[in-house]
């Protein structure tokens, strides 16, 4: 769990109902409204580009997708300037599967 703010408004209705009985009627709200919360899971991401031939566009793209990756970016000029993001873990994975697919001439290059 993580990055939840929960905030319960109860008005007065006459009937004192303690520390005890603030505790249970807020966090049965809660634990209510938790039920309904849809979850998903974060995983650490890093911004790169990288520079390729159009004849290793799909390629490319198959690699990425295939990592959990996402291209954020592509730029169409002499050569396609991709701008992706991928998750932490499996980059050095992706460089290396880039770099054998293109016999070395793809690298992916941290953007600041």
């Amino acid at each position: 769990m993580g990055e939840i703010t929960a905030v319960v408004v109860r008005y007065y209705g006459g009937i004192r109902l303690g520390t005890g009985g603030l505790v249970k009627a807020y966090g049965g709200g809660v634990q209510q409204a938790l039920k309904l919360l849809p979850v998903a899971r974060k995983v650490p991401q890093a911004e790169y580009t990288l520079q390729c031939d159009y004849g290793l566009l799909t390629q490319v793209e198959a690699v990425i997708a295939q990592a959990g990756g996402e291209i954020l970016q592509s730029d169409y000029a002499v050569d396609v300037l991709l701008t992706v993001s991928l998750p932490v873990l499996v980059v050095e994975d992706v460089a290396e599967k880039l770099r054998n697919m293109s016999r070395g001439s793809l690298q992916l290059h941290q953007t600041s």
